[in-house]
């Protein structure tokens, strides 16, 4: 009896080591036209853990076209493991349809598909604008994060966003050449190369912070003003 317990707690011990190092490892990250990069959650399922494993050891580019005015689709190049099920897609959901496709939601769809994971922050206004209208190349690689384990060298972190939520004032640190605030709806409605912005005539929301620097990918981050 003693031992069957404690081969059942040790199961349960390598399932929530496995769970914890799966999480660990489940972001990706998405340089759409090498101008804007974004990053993504993936869900826990057989699909999307095949395609981090495909993207660990090199970056997967993709060519994607528009379809049907709510989404973009490209081909893998590869076929991953379906987890096919009715669900109704929403916009920043990345999608895998027929094994071989990956799609990226920018309006709702329901159908039977399967579930890769969700970009992170970003409101369906300035996700549609990120993609823009025709055919976009999306490189996707493997979100670099420090495990809890590692030390972090703070002179490695490029931009820190502070305070966040804020309200009269928000910082930018580290080099970039314009930073500009944009809305929910994606409009920009401030625009600086300053490294402190007084935001004291903004209303409390949600609110997304685009980082430029030449010849470098745009950085979006969400911040809230209280």
């Amino acid at each position: 009896m003693m031992k069957s317990i404690l081969i059942i707690f040790l199961l349960i011990a390598l399932n929530s080591i496995a769970v914890q190092l799966f999480s660990q490892q489940n972001k990706i990250k998405l340089t759409v036209n090498n101008e804007t990069v974004l990053t993504a959650t993936l869900v826990d399922n057989s699909s999307s853990k095949a395609l981090f494993d495909l993207i660990k050891s090199s970056p997967l580019t993709i060519e994607m076209s528009d379809y049907n005015q709510m989404e973009k689709v490209g081909p893998i190049g590869t076929t991953l493991p379906r987890n096919d099920e009715q669900i109704t897609a929403e916009s920043g959901d990345i999608i895998l349809y027929l094994g071989s496709a990956l799609v990226i939601y920018y309006a709702p769809n329901s159908y039977n598909f399967t579930r890769l994971g969700k970009i992170d922050n970003v409101s369906q206004n300035v996700l549609k604008n990120i993609l823009g209208e025709g055919n976009v190349t999306v490189k996707i690689e493997v979100l670099e994060t420090p495990t809890s384990a590692e030390h972090v060298d703070m002179n490695k972190i490029q931009h820190v966003i502070y305070p966040n939520p804020f309200k009269n004032y928000l910082e930018v640190s580290g080099d970039y050449d314009v930073l500009s605030i944009l809305n929910e709806k994606g409009e920009e409605i401030i625009k600086s190369k300053s490294k402190k912005l007084d935001v004291s005539n903004l209303s409390s929301g949600i609110y997304f912070v685009k980082i430029d620097k030449e010849n470098k990918p745009s950085i979006i981050q969400k911040v809230l003003k209280e």
